[in-house]
C-alpha cells in the first residue's frame, strides 16, 4: 500500500516538485520514497511496506532501464502470476508483487493488467514507447486522479498533490457541486475542480510523451446481460461461500500481522468468521460505539468476539469528534456529507497502533442489495425520475432550486444529475429492476464513494484496508445472480443472511440494519447548535453565492427546533463549506 504521483510537463521541471509531491501523499507511505525520472516527465512512490519489507523499494526499473513501474496497492494473485512468468523463463530478484507487475508487463504489454486480482493504481514509464501508462484496478479500490491543461498533465493519489504545482488552474467545477448536493458525493470521473478528473475504474490511460495527448482504454466492464435462471438457494450458497473464502485466504498475503475492522453488521461479522476459519488464531478487532444507543452496534461485535475468541477493542465517540471534520475533508479531497469519514478515521487511528494491515466488510451492500432504499423498487422503475429522487440528497427541481442564487443556477444544468444517473442505467438495460440499481452503486457510488471513505480515512493514519467483498470476480458473479435472491419478500441481503445463518445466531442475521454513521443531526440540536449556527451565518459561507441565505437561515431554525429534519442536508452544506476553507480560501 502506497501513494503514487508523477508529471508530464513541456516546459520540463524543477527538482523540488518532486518533493513538493512526495510530502503531500507521505502519509500513504512513510516507509519508503523513491522517483524515477527522464526529460519532460517523472513517477514516484511513497511506500508503505506489506509484502517483501526488504527488497520491495519503488520504482522497480528493468535491466536495460527502459521501463520503471511504481504502484499503490496489492496484487493478490502476485505468488500465482509470478509462477506463471518463472514457468516461461522470467527470473526475479525480489518477493515483492510490485516486481510481479514490471515482469507480467515486460511478457504481456498493457494486456498485463487482465492478469491482475487486486487493489491497484499503477503509472509506468515506457522509454521505448515515449509514453506514461497509468492504471486503476477494476472497481476503483485505489484512488487515481489526473489533471490536464495545455501541456501539462499531473497524476496523484490524491488531489491536494497538484494543489502544490505552481501551475495549477483550481478553477471551480460548479455542476460538480450541484451533483454534489443531489447525490451526497461528488459523481465520478469529475471532481469539484474543473480541471482535475478521476482515471475511470478499469481503465488505462496512456499519455504520449511527445504531443502530450492521452488515449483511453476500458480493459474491464460488467457484461450488459440478462441473469442466469434461477439456482436452488443451496447452489448460490456453495458458490458464495467458496468464493468468499478465497477472496479471504488471498487477502491474508502479507508479511506483517493482519487485524480487522469490526462494526458488528453483517459484513464485517462474516469476514471476522472466515478469518477465524482460516486462520484457526485469535487476531485484534476494531469497533466504534456510540453513547446513542440508536447508532451503537457494539453489543453486536462483542458477539462476533465471544464467538470466535478474538481481541475486542472498542472507542465510544461523543459529539466532540467533530473537531476532526476539517482534517478529514483535508484528507478526504472533496466534500462529502457522509460524516462517518471522522469515526471511520478514528478506529484507522486506533488500529495503526498495532497493525498496518486490517481486513473490512466494504462492497457487501453493493453485492448483495444491502440497503434499505432498494426497497424502493417495489414501487419504482429504476430508470424513473421517482426513483432517482427516492435516493437523492436533495430532488432535482425540489427545494434545491429555490436554495440557489439566482447567479448560481446560471452557471449549471439542473437537471445535470439525473442525466447522469440516466446514461450510467442505461448501460445496464438488460438486467432486472434490482440489478440495474445495483450497477449503478457498483460503478458509482462505490468509487465515488464508499470505497474513499476506506481507502483516505485508513492511508491518513498509513493503514491498509482490504476487503474481500472488493473481489471483482464476487461482482462478475453476482450480477449473473438474479436481483430477487438478494432481495426477496422485503428482506435485503437475502442469500447473504442465509449463509450467514450457518455462522450466526438468527437474531444476529435479522436485526435492522444500523447504518454506520454519526448522530449529528441531534449534536446539531443540543451541543452543535452554535457550530452549526457560526459555520452558516460567515461571510466567508455567505461570499460563495451558492445559497440564499434567508433560507439557510430558515433551515437551521427548523432543524434545530425539531420542526423538521434536515440533517443529511445540513452536514452536506456544512462540508461543502469547511471544503472551501481548507482547498480554497
Amino acid at each position: 500500500m502506497c501513494g503514487i504521483a508523477g508529471l508530464v510537463c513541456k516546459n520540463g521541471f524543477d527538482s523540488s516538485v518532486i518533493d513538493s509531491f512526495v510530502k503531500t501523499i507521505q502519509h500513504r507511505g512513510p516507509d519508503d520514497h523513491g522517483f524515477y525520472k527522464v526529460e519532460n516527465a517523472f513517477i514516484l512512490n511513497t511506500r508503505l511496506s506489506i509484502i517483501d519489507i526488504e527488497s520491495g523499494h519503488q520504482p522497480f526499473i528493468s535491466d536495460d532501464e527502459n521501463i520503471a513501474l511504481v504502484q499503490n496497492g496489492e496484487i493478490y494473485n502476485y505468488i500465482e502470476l509470478k509462477q506463471e512468468l518463472i514457468d516461461l523463463g522470467y527470473a526475479f530478484k525480489s518477493n515483492s508483487d510490485t516486481e510481479v507487475l514490471l515482469v507480467a508487463y515486460q511478457a504481456y504489454g498493457a494486456d498485463f493488467v487482465n492478469k491482475l486480482n487486486g487493489m491497484f493504481a499503477i503509472a509506468i514509464i515506457d522509454k521505448i514507447k515515449n509514453k506514461i501508462s497509468l492504471y486503476r484496478d477494476r472497481l476503483g479500490v485505489k484512488p487515481l486522479y489526473i489533471y490536464q491543461k495545455d501541456d501539462t498533465v499531473l497524476f496523484s493519489s490524491e488531489i491536494k498533490t497538484f494543489t502544490k504545482y505552481q501551475g495549477f488552474d483550481n478553477t471551480i467545477n460548479d455542476q460538480a457541486i450541484h451533483n454534489f448536493l443531489v447525490y451526497n458525493y461528488v459523481p465520478i470521473p469529475e471532481t469539484i475542480f474543473k480541471y482535475v478528473s478521476h482515471v475511470q475504474p478499469g481503465y488505462f490511460y496512456e499519455i504520449d510523451l511527445g504531443d502530450y495527448s492521452i488515449a483511453k482504454t476500458q480493459y474491464w466492464k460488467l457484461e450488459n446481460s440478462k441473469e442466469d435462471l434461477v439456482c436452488s438457494d443451496e447452489e448460490y450458497l456453495k458458490d458464495i461461500d467458496e468464493l468468499l473464502l478465497d477472496a479471504t485466504k488471498i487477502r491474508l498475503r502479507s508479511d506483517v500481522p493482519v487485524g480487522a475492522f469490526l462494526s458488528g453488521g453483517l459484513d464485517s461479522s462474516l469476514i471476522c468468521a472466515y478469518m477465524h476459519q482460516i486462520t484457526g488464531k485469535p487476531f485484534n478487532t476494531y469497533t466504534i460505539g456510540f453513547k446513542e444507543k440508536e447508532f451503537d452496534e457494539s453489543d453486536y461485535a462483542k458477539y462476533i468476539t465471544n464467538k470466535y475468541g478474538l481481541n475486542y477493542h472498542e472507542k465510544i465517540l461523543e459529539a466532540d469528534i467533530v473537531e476532526l471534520w476539517a482534517k478529514t475533508t483535508w484528507f478526504n479531497d472533496q466534500p462529502h456529507g457522509d460524516i462517518s469519514f471522522i469515526p471511520t478515521f478514528i478506529v484507522s487511528e486506533f488500529a495503526a497502533k498495532d497493525h498496518k494491515l486490517v481486513l473490512t466488510g466494504d462492497g457487501g451492500d453493493e453485492l448483495f442489495a444491502g440497503y434499505t432504499k432498494y426497497l424502493s423498487l417495489e414501487k419504482y422503475d429504476v430508470s424513473s425520475k421517482a426513483f432517482f429522487d427516492s435516493i437523492s440528497l436533495f430532488r432535482e427541481g425540489g427545494f434545491i432550486n429555490d436554495l440557489y442564487t439566482t447567479a448560481f443556477k446560471e452557471k449549471i444544468n439542473p437537471e445535470g444529475a439525473f442525466n447522469l444517473f440516466s446514461t450510467v442505467i442505461s448501460k445496464s438495460s438488460n438486467k432486472d429492476n434490482i440489478n440495474q440499481a445495483l450497477y449503478f452503486d457498483t460503478v458509482q457510488l462505490l468509487p465515488g464513494n464508499n470505497l474513499v471513505k476506506p481507502d483516505k480515512m485508513a492511508m491518513a493514519n498509513s493503514l491498509e484496508t482490504r476487503s474481500p467483498f472488493l473481489d471483482y470476480r464476487f461482482f462478475e458473479m453476482m450480477m449473473r445472480v438474479p436481483g430477487n435472491m438478494k432481495l426477496k419478500n422485503n428482506d435485503t441481503k437475502y442469500i447473504l443472511k442465509k449463509l450467514a445463518l450457518k455462522h450466526f445466531s438468527e437474531d444476529h442475521v435479522y436485526r435492522k440494519k444500523q447504518m454506520f454513521t454519526v448522530p449529528v443531526g441531534e449534536w446539531f440540536k443540543t451541543k452543535l447548535s452554535g457550530y452549526l449556527i457560526e459555520t452558516l451565518s460567515d461571510e466567508r459561507f455567505v461570499s460563495r453565492e451558492i445559497f440564499k441565505q434567508d433560507l439557510i437561515i430558515q433551515m437551521v431554525n427548523e432543524h434545530i427546533s425539531g420542526e423538521k429534519n434536515y440533517t443529511r442536508e445540513l452536514r452536506a452544506i456544512v462540508n461543502l463549506e469547511i471544503w472551501f476553507r481548507q482547498f480554497v480560501d
